[in-house]
């Protein structure tokens, strides 16, 4: 990781390993709207290049991507100029430069494009889109002119990304070293990005298909679950890395940033949330969307009931949190456990009766603490088939500030929405932990564990636009 890593922006690892090639020609294709133009600025950025590129815009011209991407302009803090005889005084080197070739006849562009590939070392060119010039050459021209740049590019040493409308095959998808493929695919009835790696020459792609978002008019990629086990691993074997954790309550803070805007600033007091999660998806992910909400109460001094089932199937995370991200006797203080009677037969006790077992630890553990902090809990609501549902959440509102109910998918199903304050759906989406919240705003969420640098990691949930 470099110093300045900015967790914002991420692309997959065998596309930025074949971007810093030397010398390399790329096509990104897709539809209208895919991200094919967040995704070749977001490269810039990956990269850290703020000179030597030329973006060739044959769509829209470089004031309106300073418009809708205002976060390229302030990283590269540059002027937009339409000068079109801009040279540059160093062949060595070319300054940063936004080609509006909107009105531009293919012949010309075509032979700037040439020029800066004689004329400079390395250079990065970037022409969005190649249709644009492309669809008024003739086929036996269009393909002279791409093996022409193909020549030019080799000798020259530079780099060229191309953007393609559609994802038809053509014969530059035969002639160029990459391709990237961008397109939508439907997750509980909402698009969601994915972005396909077709061939990369030279690097054996590990995996070719990835979730991404458009948040903010950032390009960015989730890493499969999988590779957060890694990074867990070792930040619990290094004792000097700490968990990045915001200490404040916003109403009561649900751990994350986009999903506390959402709701208003997070939960509201006295209410019961009901995660739903895949029967495919071991515990230890589900409790990584809760990672930040339990650090922080235990942070700001709050106490955290939680059930012994649940604890059980979780102790690395717990020990993760206790050695790594918090005061050790912070957790022992504020952190308890109840046992919830797991053992009884509870098929064979009437309503009144299973409510009151599960109630009573509670109650008990409720009158042992002695402080003013609010009193959350997080529940497996899993084996209770003949629970009371309105007298267990009268009494859990009644006696908690907030309370998580974790709950399989398709066990009871015949449950309202309208039961819970707020109903969280937890599923694995190619390889992405998805959070849908489904009641009471309709949003679908892609949840990360980033490294910063090596002493800090953070757990994010952003929103998948």
């Amino acid at each position: 990781m470099t110093k300045n890593y900015d967790i914002s922006f991420k692309i997959p690892d065998d596309l930025l390993q074949f971007l810093n090639n030397e010398t390399y020609s790329l096509l990104i294709k897709g539809e209208p709207g895919a991200g094919k133009t967040a995704l070749c600025l977001t490269i810039l950025k990956a990269l850290n290049i703020k000179n030597n590129f030329f973006y060739i815009s044959t769509r829209v011209s470089p004031n309106k991507l300073f418009y809708y991407f205002k976060w390229i302009n302030k990283y590269l803090k540059i002027k937009y100029t339409n000068n079109h005889n801009k040279s540059s005084k160093n062949v060595n080197s070319l300054e940063p430069f936004f080609e509006d070739a909107r009105l531009d006849e293919p012949e010309s562009l075509f032979e700037r494009i040439t020029n800066q590939l004689m004329d400079v070392r390395s250079p990065l060119i970037i022409v969005d889109s190649w249709d644009g010039i492309a669809s008024f050459m003739d086929r036996e021209s269009r393909l002279n002119n791409e093996r022409v740049l193909q020549t030019w590019l080799e000798r020259a040493g530079g780099r060229l990304i191309l953007v393609n409308e559609g994802n038809e095959l053509t014969t530059l998808d035969y002639l160029v070293d990459g391709i990237v493929i961008l397109k939508k695919n439907q997750f509980n009835h909402i698009n969601v990005r994915e972005m396909n790696l077709t061939k990369l020459g030279g690097i054996d792609i590990k995996k070719n298909s990835f979730v991404y978002t458009l948040n903010n008019g950032i390009f960015k990629t989730y890493e499969p679950i999988f590779h957060y086990d890694d990074i867990l691993n070792q930040i619990l074997n290094s004792p000097t890395n700490k968990l990045f954790i915001q200490n404040k309550i916003i109403k009561i803070d649900s751990g994350h940033l986009s999903l506390n805007t959402d709701l208003n600033g997070g939960f509201t007091k006295k209410s019961i949330v009901l995660l739903e999660y895949d029967p495919n998806l071991e515990m230890r992910y589900i409790i990584l969307f809760l990672f930040n909400f339990i650090t922080n109460c235990i942070s700001n001094s709050h106490m955290l009931l939680l059930d012994t089932k649940i604890a059980k199937d979780i102790p690395f995370l717990l020990n993760l949190i206790r050695f790594n991200a918090v005061d050790s006797n912070d957790y022992d203080k504020f952190v308890k456990l109840i046992d919830l009677n797991l053992e009884t037969n509870i098929e064979n006790l009437n309503d009144n009766l299973t409510t009151d077992l599960l109630i009573n630890p509670i109650s008990t553990e409720i009158k042992n603490i002695k402080t003013n902090s609010m009193i959350f809990s997080i529940l497996n609501f899993d084996r209770y088939k003949n629970i009371d549902v309105y007298k267990l959440i009268n009494a859990l509102k009644e006696k908690l500030d907030l309370s998580f109910l974790l709950l399989q998918t398709g066990i009871r199903s015949e449950l309202s929405p309208g039961l819970f304050d707020y109903k969280l759906t937890i599923k694995n989406f190619n390889d992405v932990i998805c959070i849908h919240l489904t009641y009471p705003y309709l949003r679908l969420y892609g949840l990360e564990v980033v490294n910063i640098e090596k002493s800090n990691f953070s757990i994010r949930l952003d929103p998948l636009i």
